[in-house]
């Protein structure tokens, strides 16, 4: 049996110089496995440009996310700024707030409102207080610790300002019901104490300030109160007497018309009768009278 030939490739080279021609064979076995080289080899440069292809865009998108999250940190930092700086704010409107309080307590410290003091920490002035020069030198976690030791003064902080509202307002309460105004624009013809009475030569007790006016001028409460009688008294002629509550009780005698009733509340300063000579009396003027307790005072030490 013949053998069969084995196939063959020839390339010639012809030189244009004229010198004699090149041949290169090649089996058909080489050429089939030049082939496959050269597919494998353009299959691998594909695989390897895909694959370039796809890392490109995992760092494309990886940039874009480091780049998002920067921004996210540049917010995020601006608001941990921000956050300190408040902190400061606040402790030094606190350290505001203790003062005031100290320094209305230590107005208030006589005031009867004022059951006890509230021993209140001092502001510590040598307290470091937070310099915000660059991110790295924010102490994040001392901000949060200021913001913890306010949050357990504020219930005390409250409590005692509450208290110093209350003392305040009974204070004005106090001032509005103590008689320190004068009751008629005039002049004093008798003071409050012992003096040789108008009607005769013996000495008595005079147990209220006489002030002068003309007849009819007005004359007003001294302080806030309820009028607790009104009508002729023996001695004083028409009389109004208004309670002020904290022990103090005024009259007015001699009057010549009376503007209020009984049972009706007065504020200071209105006009609640008029001057007159009804009763005992020499002339026109308001016998004016201060009780504290129920027992008679100087009406003079009140008046401003």
């Amino acid at each position: 049996m013949k053998k069969k030939k084995e196939e063959a490739f020839t390339i010639m080279i012809v030189p244009h110089s004229g010198r004699s021609t090149i041949s290169i064979s090649f089996s058909a076995v080489i050429l089939k496995i030049f082939g496959v080289l050269l597919v494998g080899i353009i299959a691998a440069v594909l695989i390897y440009a895909v694959n370039f292809s796809i890392s490109y865009r995992q760092i494309q998108a990886s940039n874009r996310e480091l780049a998002a999250k920067t921004m996210d940190y540049n917010k995020l930092q601006q608001q941990l700024d921000y956050f300190v700086k408040k902190t400061q704010t606040l402790e030094e409107k606190m350290q505001g707030l203790e003062k005031l309080d100290k320094d209305l307590r230590d107005l208030l410290k006589n005031d009867p409102a004022l059951k006890k003091n509230i021993d209140l920490k001092q502001t510590d002035d040598s307290k470091e207080v937070y310099i915000l020069a660059s991110r790295s030198g924010i102490d994040r976690e001392k901000a949060i610790e200021e913001l913890r030791v306010m949050e357990s003064r504020l219930p005390e902080q409250e409590q005692s300002l509450k208290e110093l509202k209350n003392a305040i307002i009974q204070r004005n309460q106090r001032m509005a019901s103590t008689p320190n105004i004068w009751p008629v624009d005039g002049r004093i013809t008798s003071g409050f104490g012992y003096r040789r009475s108008p009607f005769g030569y013996r000495k008595e007790f005079h147990d209220g300030l006489d002030v002068a006016a003309p007849y009819g001028t007005s004359i007003r409460a001294t302080a806030d109160g309820v009028v607790v009688f009104v009508g002729y008294k023996s001695g004083y002629g028409n009389m109004v007497t208004i309670s002020h509550g904290y022990g103090f009780e005024t009259s007015y005698g001699h009057t010549s018309r009376v503007m209020v009733k009984k049972g009706q509340k007065v504020k200071k300063g209105q006009i609640i009768a008029q001057v007159g000579n009804s009763g005992r009396s020499t002339g026109p003027h308001v016998h004016y009278m201060v009780r504290l307790n129920g027992e008679v005072k100087d009406p003079a030490s009140y008046l401003q």
